[in-house]
C-alpha cells in the first residue's frame, strides 16, 4: 500500500522525491523535467534503487558537533571545504550533488546549498581549515550521503552548525573574518543564529 512508503526518497542520482502528489504519487516539486505524479513502484522502476530520507543518525551528527567545535573559528571554514570536497568526489565518481538536498528537493535551503553553500570551501586556503577536523566531517558526511538512509543535509546542517555556535558562545566565535559577512552563509544560517550575539541573546 502508498502509505507504507516512505513520504521522502532518494533516487539513484540522488534526486529527492515527495510523496505529496495526488493519490499518494511522488514529485519533485517544483521541478517536473525528470519526472511527475509516479507511484513508488514507477519510481523505482524508472529511477530506482531507491533509499529513504529521515533523520540525521545521532552517532553522526555528534561526530559533526564535536568535530566542528574542536576546530573553534575554523570550524564554519572547515564545514565547507568539507562539503565542497565530498561533491567534489560525488562528481569524480559520476554521481549527483543532488543528495545533498533530497530531503527538501523544493526548499529554498536545498537551493541555496545546491547552488551557492557547495562551491564556497572552493578557494579556502589550508591555513583556514582545522585538519583532524576536516577528516571527520568528510568521513561522516560522504556516509550520509551514499548510506542505507539519506539524512536532510540542506536545513540539517545549518541547525548543527547552529548548536556549535551556541555551544562556541557566538557566530564570531566559529567564523573568521573572511566568512562572518558572506552573503550566502548568512541566508543559509540566519533561522538558527542572531547576527554578533550569542545564541539565545535577546535581540536589542
Amino acid at each position: 500500500m502508498a502509505d507504507e512508503h516512505p513520504y521522502s526518497v532518494a533516487d539513484r542520482e540522488g534526486e529527492g522525491w515527495l510523496r505529496n502528489g495526488s493519490n499518494s504519487t511522488y514529485t519533485t516539486y517544483p521541478r517536473t523535467d525528470i519526472g511527475d505524479e509516479l507511484t513508488y513502484e514507477q519510481l523505482d522502476t524508472a529511477r530506482g534503487p531507491l533509499r529513504p530520507v529521515g533523520l540525521m543518525d545521532r552517532a553522526d551528527s555528534a561526530a559533526l558537533t564535536d568535530a566542528l567545535s574542536a576546530a573553534g573559528k575554523k570550524a564554519t571554514a572547515t564545514l565547507l571545504v568539507a562539503l565542497n570536497r565530498t561533491a567534489r568526489t560525488l562528481i569524480d565518481d559520476g554521481a549527483s550533488v543532488a543528495v545533498f538536498t533530497a530531503g527538501r528537493p523544493g526548499s529554498w535551503e536545498a537551493s541555496l546549498l545546491r547552488g551557492e553553500i557547495l562551491w564556497l570551501g572552493e578557494d579556502i586556503a589550508n591555513n583556514r581549515v582545522d585538519g583532524p577536523a576536516l577528516d571527520i566531517v568528510r568521513a561522516v558526511l560522504l556516509k550520509m550521503v551514499t548510506g542505507p538512509v539519506q539524512p536532510e543535509l540542506a536545513e540539517g546542517l545549518a541547525f548543527l552548525l547552529g548548536q556549535v555556535a551556541e555551544r562556541a558562545g557566538s557566530w564570531d566565535a566559529i567564523t573568521d573574518r573572511w566568512l562572518a559577512n558572506n552573503e550566502p552563509l548568512q541566508r543559509w544560517t540566519a533561522a538558527y543564529r542572531l547576527m554578533n550575539q550569542p545564541y539565545g541573546a535577546a535581540e536589542s
